[in-house]
């Protein structure tokens, strides 16, 4: 591996690594100021290189992470491999250049800990799971089921009272803007789910709006359409009678999109309306959680409300998504505190 002497000046040497899927030579470039550093540079990535090839765990796990998303390919949704390299970007700068065979659960915790007050419990879990899964898959011998995580917090629409769900409600109905944040709380859509709605998958005549695709960000922060998270979550929902009213008053043409505004404007006018209530600043997701939580206030069946929310597992939906409005653990309390009662005076 010699270097070349580029016309800037610089010393430039590139190395072989292999053969796309078309047949076609890979190479990796190295650019330094002297000739000594370039091919330094060089011999140093191609020991690397053979090193990870005789062994896979000898992969840093920025490597590791690159190699998992090239292996999975057309499985991962483009919002999924959009977080998953965000997370190799900005999460665990400590550990990232690390191989993964000398991961330790001692620097992987030293790692979290340091994230603890700077990022939300959600996310740290997120991001663990995913170096869990990477180092498993390519280091199956290191450990890391003993990692200790922040609790989650609660979300914001967890504190929420009945009463203020409804009042909630009610604002947005007489909203300009209603439709999406009616579709979001009262059929339990995801916002990747409105923003992919067109006026051609509501069925007037039968009131169904039909769920089979989302809009979601890619690596390169476009747009994109997909299909549904999951295969349960193409479903059909029918709509309440005061929001078939509002959806054919202005209805528009079969292929225009139900939501007009972008997902931040959406966000952005959900807070003004909480602002008007006078309850803490919601999420669009949390109107789902909401959706969730009334399922389980008028006691439909799992079995129904998983089909409704197009959840494919139970655990999700009872753990994360259903709560209890604080307003009614009174009445819950009082029932449970009169059957007692009843029965001493027997």
């Amino acid at each position: 591996m010699k270097a070349k002497k580029l016309p800037s000046g610089s010393w430039n040497v590139q190395v072989f690594v292999g053969y796309d899927q078309n047949g076609k030579k890979i190479r990796k470039s190295f650019t330094a100021p002297t000739k000594k550093e370039a091919e330094y540079l060089a011999a140093s990535f191609k020991a690397h290189h053979q090193e990870v090839t005789r062994d896979s765990s000898a992969m840093t796990l920025s490597e590791a992470i690159d190699k998992y998303i090239e292996f999975k390919g057309a499985t991962l949704s483009p919002s999924t491999i959009r977080g998953y390299n965000y997370i190799k970007k900005k999460a665990f700068p400590s550990i990232m250049n690390i191989k993964i065979n000398k991961l330790t659960a001692h620097n992987v915790q030293a790692a979290v800990n340091k994230e603890i007050g700077t990022k939300k419990p959600k996310t740290i879990k997120n991001e663990i799971v995913l170096i869990r899964t990477v180092v498993k898959m390519y280091a199956p011998s290191v450990n890391l089921s003993d990692i200790s995580l922040p609790q989650p917090k609660k979300y914001i629409a967890q504190e929420l009272s009945l009463e203020q769900v409804k009042l909630l409600l009610s604002e947005i109905v007489k909203d300009e803007q209603a439709i999406p944040l009616l579709i979001a709380m009262c059929l339990g859509l995801r916002i990747s789910e409105i923003t992919a709605l067109r006026w051609s998958d509501y069925d007037t005549d039968n009131m169904v709006l039909s769920v089979d695709k989302a809009i979601v960000r890619d690596i390169t922060n476009a747009m994109v359409q997909k299909g549904t998270k999951t295969e349960e979550s193409e479903r059909t929902i029918v709509v309440p009678p005061f929001l078939h009213k509002l959806m054919v008053r202005n209805a528009q043409k079969p292929s225009d999109h139900i939501m007009t505004k972008s997902q931040s404007a959406v966000r952005e006018h959900l807070k003004k309306i909480c602002d008007n209530v006078g309850i803490p600043h919601l999420r669009v997701h949390d109107l789902r959680h909401i959706n969730a939580s009334v399922m389980l206030y008028l006691n439909i069946p799992a079995k129904y409300a998983m089909e409704r929310g197009g959840w494919s597992d139970i655990k999700t939906m009872d753990k994360i998504y259903q709560f209890t409005f604080k307003d009614q653990k009174r009445v819950v309390d009082d029932r449970i505190n009169d059957f007692f009662s009843q029965a001493v005076d027997l």
